[in-house]
């Protein structure tokens, strides 16, 4: 018998995030989602909703996801923010996909090839965090030369990575104010100018005309903490930088994470459940098949089955060992993490942060879309 655990997508709840985001933040022409690896374990299943309520750009990952996305829409503009080889050049023209350029010696490699239709570009600016990118504006002004006399390679964005997470990081206003002091000489109306998800948390930024969306679409946003604000320091970052505004969204999160009972077993006082306890009565054990290889472990502390919190016991490299009572039966469904559960506690007994948590979703775990509008229920 096969038992699985199950990665459930709501693709109504998704709409719901996606329309209150796009009127929410309408300032901002583009409307941009964040799409990387396997957009962020939610699979490319939700692609169509986010371009049906409101989304026009997405930003991926490598060319091959990007080509997958194509293959779903193919009218939505799409970035490939890793890089593209020079053989690969051809297939982002052929497929309208736009390429992300680095560094000075990326676009000598670009101009250097027999191009005989547009390829988009977009340039990546490093504002200062060391990360990936142009950091220096003799380079973007030597980048753009390059562009503006090669006859196919087209301009058509510059964009950055904030690497704070929002308005109580040190670093947020820091990131902004450099990556604008390089691109301001060359933004026009032509250009798509963005930034990511920490500008939700700020009034509508001069200059720029996309706002990039990441977990926040997921239901999962930046956690910030109202005691970090002091009337102080908040009178200070106003002074400066303007009024702050914290919208309130109400984003629901589109994912639950089930599971099943796979055993259950009667054990007696003294015996060892699983690796790491040692039962204190006699008792009943429900085996769950998901475990260290999925990123779950007992530190998560309970998951819900029949609609009662059960404690885990135990873990391994594939179970978790919960304690329940005789009404549990086998096959039975398993709550691992759902709408009743506070995702952030859920995040802080895992140790961990959002984007990990993305990552673990990547894995094991067998996807299923629910609430399509068409009344789908798909198995990928």
């Amino acid at each position: 018998m096969k038992y699985e655990t199950i990665l459930e997508i709501d693709l109504k709840k998704l709409k719901n995030n996606i329309k209150k985001l796009v009127k929410s933040y309408d300032d901002y022409k583009y409307k941009i989602v964040d799409l990387k690896d396997n957009a962020h374990g939610m699979g490319f299943g939700i692609v169509n909703t986010l371009v049906n309520y409101g989304i026009n750009y997405l930003l991926v990952g490598s060319l091959k996801e990007s080509l997958e996305v194509r293959k779903l829409n193919k009218e939505v503009g799409i970035l490939a923010s890793y890089y593209v080889t020079m053989d690969e050049i051809y297939d982002c023209i052929n497929n309208n996909i736009n390429i992300t350029i680095y560094n000075k010696k990326y676009i000598d490699l670009l101009c250097s090839l027999e191009l005989k239709d547009d390829l988009n570009v977009e340039i990546l600016i490093d504002n200062g965090s060391n990360l990936q990118g142009v950091n220096k504006k003799s380079d973007l002004e030597y980048i753009i030369n390059k562009i503006n006399e090669t006859k196919h390679i087209k301009l058509v964005g510059i964009y950055s990575d904030l690497t704070s997470f929002g308005i109580e990081d040190k670093f947020y206003y820091k990131e902004v104010n450099n990556f604008l002091k390089i691109v301001k000489p060359y933004i026009n109306n032509d250009l798509i100018i963005h930034l990511n998800e920490p500008i939700m948390y700020h009034n509508k930024i001069k200059y720029l005309n996309g706002i990039r969306f990441d977990l926040s679409v997921l239901g999962i946003e930046e956690n910030i903490n109202d005691d970090i604000f002091t009337k102080g320091r908040i009178k200070k970052i106003e002074k400066e930088y303007g009024a702050l505004e914290f919208p309130n969204i109400d984003l629901e999160l589109i994912f639950n994470i089930t599971s099943e009972v796979m055993e259950v077993k009667k054990v007696t006082k003294g015996t060892l459940v699983g690796r790491s306890y040692i039962a204190k009565e006699d008792m009943y054990v429900g085996i769950i098949p998901i475990g260290h290889k999925d990123g779950i472990t007992k530190s998560i502390k309970y998951v819900g089955i029949n609609k009662y919190k059960r404690e885990i016991l135990s873990d391994d490299i594939d179970k978790l060992y919960v304690k329940i009572d005789e009404n549990v039966f086998i096959k039975d469904r398993v709550y691992i993490l759902n709408e009743e559960r506070d995702i952030y506690d859920f995040l802080k007994n895992l140790h961990t942060n959002r984007y990990y948590l993305m990552s673990i979703l990547n894995r094991n775990l067998t996807k299923r879309y629910i609430n399509e509008e068409k009344n789908n229920d798909n198995l990928l």
